[in-house]
């Protein structure tokens, strides 16, 4: 006895969360006399606030649903689409994360920047409601028959028709919505500086290979450091890979245009390419090899600013140098800062690499596509391109 008195709130909640949908012959009053709608909602936004996400779906009719529930349909990323099953990409919800009458709720696992991209969710309910039918006696070719419709009078080619009763009808089905959901997390949240560095660089040559001679890119630089330097020097060549057997390739054709502006223009060594990318048993050229540089001269202060439109998504880049006297105590000058100075100069370098030189601070970003020509206008790009030194 003691045991059931324990168990007994386990028990009640348990009935509690069973959903039992209720009829009252002959008119069925509490059905709604349209087919109930199913809602969701997502929260957070994830750009705003990293982390996992809340899916919370409701009926517009509690009484009259039997169950509802909450899926994970897919996600399309950079350089790729995912889909519930995908061996390569973790889903984000189980196939049913919860169940339940009226309503369901669910969550997410963190996102990271892996997860960029727009994620879609669906719910589902099955729910009941009543339609009203009226049954009609009508002449049709010399014959009676008996014709139902939802109140209206039967048209051609029914005539003479007669009401004989009308009542509600009970219906029940799946109702379904779907929430899209953008995510665009800065890597540098999870990675290290030289991790994100080299994810950056893997990123750029897979998302190159869809992108072939869409992608553009555009640097204001004083140095550009491996890996980000190979992989920008084989988007500006264009390359064959995966040859198969009989030496057949996938090609990457060149960016369509690379310009660089930097008052170091030893950097642009073995970044600018023109012509055209040749290969193969036949030795085919194809694409445009359009990567150029230009010394703006050393009035212009500038740090390493790289943006790349790609595929699907933008990537923003920027790579600033922290001179030892803003956190070093060891350096004479570091007593002479003053501490406005030095937090607005430390302000926001979450992500960074200590060398001699100084903290070496990055940022990376990735969005949809789109503000490149944005930002390319803004930056003025090419006026600073024209009034430069060009390379070659």
């Amino acid at each position: 006895m003691r045991l059931i008195l324990l168990l007994l709130p386990f028990l009640l909640g348990a009935v509690a969360q069973t959903c039992t949908v209720r009829y009252t012959s002959p008119d069925y009053p509490e059905l709604p006399a349209a087919k109930p709608q199913v809602f969701l909602s997502v929260s957070p936004n994830p750009a705003a606030a990293p982390g996992g996400l809340s899916l919370q779906a409701w009926t517009a009719a509690p009484s009259s649903t039997a169950w509802v529930r909450i899926r994970w349909t897919g996600s399309q990323l950079a350089i790729q689409d995912e889909g519930p099953g995908s061996a390569t990409y973790p889903a984000l919800l189980s196939p049913n994360p919860v169940q339940g009458c009226p309503q369901a709720s669910a969550g997410t696992r963190d996102l990271t920047w892996r997860d960029n991209g727009v994620h879609t969710f669906a719910a589902e309910a099955f729910v009941y409601w009543k339609e009203w039918r009226t049954d009609w006696s009508c002449q049709y070719e010399d014959q009676t028959a008996t014709v139902t419709t939802a109140g209206e009078m039967p048209r051609y080619p029914y005539y003479n028709c007669q009401q004989l009763r009308g009542y509600w009808q009970v219906q029940s089905g799946v109702v379904s919505t779907a929430a899209r959901v953008a995510a665009y997390i800065p890597w540098e949240k999870t990675l290290s500086y030289d991790q994100a560095l080299q994810e950056f660089s893997h990123r750029l040559l897979e998302d190159h290979k869809r992108a072939g001679g869409s992608m553009r890119a555009y640097a204001y630089a004083k140095e550009i450091h491996d890996p980000v330097r190979s992989a920008l020097q084989k988007i500006a060549q264009g390359y064959f890979y995966d040859c198969g057997f009989l030496g057949i390739c996938q090609r990457a054709d060149p960016a369509g245009e690379i310009k660089i502006l930097t008052d170091v223009p030893s950097i642009l060594e073995g970044l600018l390419y023109t012509g055209r990318l040749c290969g193969g048993l036949l030795t085919l050229c194809f694409g445009q090899q359009n990567s150029r540089g230009a010394d703006i001269g050393p009035k212009v202060e500038i740090k390493t600013f790289l943006l790349v439109q790609g595929w699907r998504h933008d990537y923003l880049l920027l790579d600033r140098l922290i001179p030892r006297k803003y956190y070093d105590p060891s350096v004479p000058e570091y007593a002479g800062v003053p501490e406005e100075e030095r937090s607005q100069a430390l302000k926001g370098c979450q992500t960074y690499k200590d060398t001699p030189e100084g903290r070496r601070c990055l940022a990376l970003v990735e969005t949809p596509t789109g503000l490149t020509p944005t930002l390319k206008t803004l930056l003025m790009i090419d006026p600073m391109f024209q009034r430069g030194r060009p390379y070659p």
